[in-house]
């Protein structure tokens, strides 16, 4: 069972009034873009009530932001209900050196609330975006700047997306233990002190839940990000040297 904080409590308060309408006036209730985190929370909960008419939809397979659609007894079940719009954002970046931090606070910078947008996947002349049909007109109406260079954006279809190859490096390491800061302080190429910090400053999560300890023992395919420092998957434990050292292999995202 999750532990909730005060936030995830609330949010589970205001899934309680979306179930009720859901049940009392027949209609389907969707959320904004959820981060995965909260879409274990909310998972959970469904689970505890036995509610079992949801989706999340994020635009397309493996996304990582979600919004959730609950629906009534009778309703046919689709991601077309999640009202999500995608987007392309191209501009001349040739001379320009810009990464997802950069595109994702210049769509931050136009007022839009995190919650309001899922994913940005980052392409060589710009980025893609999903958003909720509510801010579409919005995205259109508003010119986005990344460092002084103006993007144009165009609609495109969900069923035509093909989403970017994602960027893998693959780290094959031996270490002692499958302890939290010692995985990521090879991933990441960080001193040790360094790890621990961010660690204990709640800046690390595993598979999207934070943990603040330093000797959480890590499992294969468990996904590690950090924030402000990058993301990291276990991948295969290859057996153990002679020493006792584990043999294993770091995907890193970059």
């Amino acid at each position: 069972m999750l532990t909730l904080s005060i936030e995830e409590k609330q949010f589970i308060s205001r899934l309680e009034d979306r179930l009720e309408r859901v049940e009392r006036r027949y209609q389907e209730e969707i959320t904004d873009f959820l981060e995965p985190r909260l879409q274990l929370v909310a998972e959970e909960y469904l689970r505890s009530c036995k509610f079992q008419r949801y989706l999340f939809c994020g635009g397309y397979d493996g996304a990582e932001r979600k919004r959730l659609v609950l629906f009534p007894e009778y309703t046919e079940p689709a991601c077309e209900m999640a009202g999500i719009r995608l987007f392309q954002f191209q501009g001349r970046l040739d001379y320009v050196s810009v990464n997802h931090r950069d595109f994702l606070g210049a769509v931050m910078g136009l007022g839009l609330r995190r919650e309001k947008f899922g994913d940005l996947l980052v392409r060589e002349t710009g980025f893609d975006l999903f958003a909720e049909e509510e801010v579409a007109d919005y995205l259109l109406q508003n010119e986005l700047r990344v460092k002084h260079v103006p993007l144009t954006a165009v609609e495109t279809s969900l069923e035509d997306f093909q989403p970017p190859e994602q960027n893998i490096k693959e780290l094959h390491i031996m270490v002692s233990s499958m302890r939290l800061d010692t995985l990521l302080a090879h991933g990441l190429n960080l001193s040790r002190t360094k790890t621990m910090e961010l660690i204990q400053s709640g800046r690390v999560k595993v598979n999207h839940s934070e943990v603040t300890e330093n000797d959480y023992l890590c499992q294969q395919d468990d996904l590690i990000s950090c924030r402000g420092k990058g993301r990291l998957r276990i991948g295969e434990q290859s057996g153990e040297t002679r020493k006792g050292k584990l043999k294993v292999c770091i995907l890193k995202y970059i």
